[in-house]
């Protein structure tokens, strides 16, 4: 009864094994509460970026509708034959690049380039370049850009 109990239990290699393991884990788990702190002391930062990102939001929201208000004047001097619309999607006399229509066609280039297949290299497949170090903060290949509401 008690050699089966004995032989039950783990031996000490394994409870140190054990043992290591949990204290790497203990480190990385710690190392990701001092990122999460800092963080939080970044509260400052990152209202001072907020309000940056709006005042910037605004700057383009005013340069728009000055564009949009100078398409539509002209639309109305040449009695429709420079149309808004026309321009927009690029078929009108004038072609106007929009921030919708750049948007729309760097996802159709996107749809095309990940559905590419991938290139074999010396040394295996091709890797993306451009991530940086484990920083928090990591790239997405899906972002293409951000629509603002005008």
């Amino acid at each position: 009864s008690d050699t089966a109990q004995l032989l039950s239990e783990p031996k000490n290699e394994e409870l140190e094994t054990e043992l290591q393991e949990l204290t790497n884990k203990m480190e990385v788990m710690d190392n990701g509460l001092e990122e999460a702190r800092a963080h939080a002391s970044n509260a400052k930062h990152a209202k001072q970026l907020k309000g940056r990102i709006d005042k910037m939001a605004t700057e383009w929201r005013k340069r728009k509708r000055m564009c949009n208000e100078f398409v539509q004047n002209m639309e109305e001097a040449t009695d429709g034959t420079i149309s808004m619309k026309k321009c927009c999607k690029g078929d009108g006399p004038l072609d106007i690049e929009t921030d919708e229509g750049a948007i729309k066609g760097a996802r159709e280039w996107n749809k095309k380039k990940l559905n590419r297949p991938k290139v074999m290299s010396r040394g295996g497949l091709k890797q993306r370049n451009g991530a940086t170090p484990n920083t928090g903060l990591q790239p997405n290949e899906k972002f293409i850009g951000v629509l603002l509401d005008s």
